[in-house]
């Protein structure tokens, strides 16, 4: 290595601005004009240094009174909304209070029968007064149904089958959504109602006999709602090959759509007035597609409900069709719905709660009902073919086609993996439970789904045949219970504990020894023991 030179080293050291030589060999490098010229070069640096500070100080502040001004705005846009949600409850309780029930006019006194002599062998023995006889009848079974053991499988009340199963139909239905108002059932009345009266011997008809009721419509099989789900991806099919088409209104708007409702369907939490700005976008959106700011072609509205249906009196939308674009919109609602229990409440089901009353503020709406009911079965379509536990199909999860009927879902040629079916599965039942244990007493508006439809699912689940029974069950009916027990007591009292001891205790029994989550649904009921004192074994 050899040493550098002087001259090399001087001319490494050496400023890129400088000349060849340095200004300490000038010889006036120390006169008053050098000075001054140095002084006057600093001060220009320091005046220009400053006014960049002062700049850059006053875009900060510009920008500091922009962000205060936007967050005053949306602080003020906040309060609008909520004035005007107070302001709208307060007329609706000004309606309530002006409206009355008028009073039925007293039946005229009936004449009295004339006097007929009769043998002292014929005349029948004294019978108490019809209201005397209801009030005895109600007495008496109502002593029955407290004298009974909590322990054992009653069947009064509709609550269990043969063989201690848990019925399908919900038991006193009428007090399964409670109204505390004069113009509906209580639920004791409903509770003492239910059991069935003894045998009686038949009586002969007479002309004042009257006619027997009818019996209810039968409820719609589930391949109903396989069925709404084609139709809502035919749908889809052809409204995005309209939207493609040069000219079309639906172009941009359809995708731009869609994509608003994902974002505020995923803005949903579980704070107070959290929700009130992302519902609102939602529901402007709906309008808007629904009176045709954004022109569709109509279709038919029965191809997505469940059972057909007749013009309704004072309904907003009677006629036969509804814009295609609402219902599709509809659909996405729906599919963000379900992806916001999936992803959501899988692991969290405390978040399934926010999504359900934003569900049940959706479908319960007057706006997007078509005949005076909602369109709920676009939802359930979805629920149906992702969960099908939830509406009684078995399956064993160990092969292939019992993968099928229980909705385990493929990820490419193969299965997703158990603890991932498992999160799946969990999320969908905690947000089935927040969605069909709503309590609609303290609103005017009708429930869009009932807890009878819970019912129906915990039973469908378990009463099935020990060598059907599943994992994905069990994990399905932890996660429909779990943190909703309080509400499904709320509705159905007595007859849930019944029901939560066949679901948590008799229920896991059934299970085989490979069978892991039954252990959680014992552990449940050893959880509701210690926290909550509800003793079920």
């Amino acid at each position: 290595m050899t040493r550098s030179s002087p001259l090399g080293r001087s001319q490494l050291l050496s400023s890129p601005d400088r000349g060849p030589r340095s200004s300490f060999l000038f010889e006036d490098r120390n006169t008053e004009l050098s000075h001054r010229d140095a002084l006057l070069a600093a001060q220009a640096e320091h005046e220009r240094v400053r006014e960049a500070a002062i700049r850059v100080y006053e875009m900060h502040e510009l920008k500091e009174e922009h962000q205060r001004i936007l967050d005053q705005g949306r602080r003020e846009q906040e309060r609008l909304w909520a004035e005007a949600e107070i302001a709208a409850e307060e007329t609706r309780l000004q309606e309530l209070k002006a409206k009355t029930i008028p009073k039925p006019k007293p039946p005229p006194a009936p004449e009295p029968p004339k006097a007929v002599e009769q043998p002292a062998s014929q005349i029948p023995a004294a019978q108490p007064s019809p209201g005397v006889r209801k009030s005895v009848e109600a007495d008496t079974i109502l002593s029955q149904v407290k004298s009974q053991p909590a322990s054992a499988a009653p069947q009064q009340n509709g609550l269990f089958t043969g063989q201690g199963k848990l019925a399908a139909s919900s038991p006193f239905a009428t007090a399964a959504q409670p109204q505390p108002t004069s113009q509906q059932v209580s639920a004791p009345k409903s509770i003492v109602a239910a059991p069935q009266p003894k045998a009686t011997p038949p009586q002969p008809p007479t002309a004042q006999t009257q006619p027997q009721a009818r019996p209810p419509p039968a409820k719609p099989t589930v391949d109903r709602y396989v069925q709404i789900h084609q139709e809502l991806k035919t749908l889809r099919k052809d409204l995005t090959a309209q939207s493609k088409v040069p000219g079309s209104p639906l172009k941009g708007k359809m995708g731009t759509f869609r994509r608003e409702i994902r974002v505020s369907i995923g803005q949903l939490t579980g704070g107070k007035g959290a929700n009130i700005q992302p519902t609102t976008k939602i529901m402007s959106i709906l309008r808007e597609s629904l009176e045709g700011q954004v022109p569709s072609p109509p279709i038919d509205a029965s191809r997505f409900v469940a059972e057909p249906r007749q013009p309704a009196e004072g309904a907003t939308h009677n006629d036969a069709t509804l814009p295609a674009l609402f219902i599709y919109l509809m659909n996405i609602c729906a599919k963000g719905i379900i992806s916001q229990f999936i992803n959501e409440a899988g692991a969290n089901p405390k978040a399934a709660d926010p999504i359900g009353v934003f569900t049940a503020q959706i479908f319960s709406h007057k706006d997007f009902q078509w005949r005076g009911q909602s369109l709920i079965d676009i939802l359930l379509a979805k629920f149906r073919v992702v969960c099908p536990v939830l509406f009684g199909f078995r399956g064993n999860d160990r092969t292939e086609r019992g993968r099928q009927a229980i909705g385990w879902r493929k990820d490419g040629p193969g299965w997703i993996t158990e603890q991932s079916h498992n999160d799946r599965m969990a999320g969908l039942g905690a947000g089935f439970a927040s969605v069909s244990l709503r309590d609609f007493s303290k609103t005017s508006k009708a429930n869009p789904y009932p807890p009878t439809h819970y019912w129906k699912a915990v039973a469908g689940i378990v009463n099935s045949p020990a060598n059907e029974t599943s994992n994905t069950q069990y994990v399905v009916l932890r996660s429909m219970i779990d943190g909703h027990e309080q509400r499904f007591l709320n509705f159905y009292g007595n007859a849930a504990i019944a029901a939560l001891r066949l679901a948590l205790v008799d229920f896991p029994k059934k299970a085989p020894q490979n069978a892991s989550a039954a252990g959680t649904l014992v552990a449940l009921a050893e959880v509701l023991r210690t926290e909550g004192g509800l003793v079920l074994a």
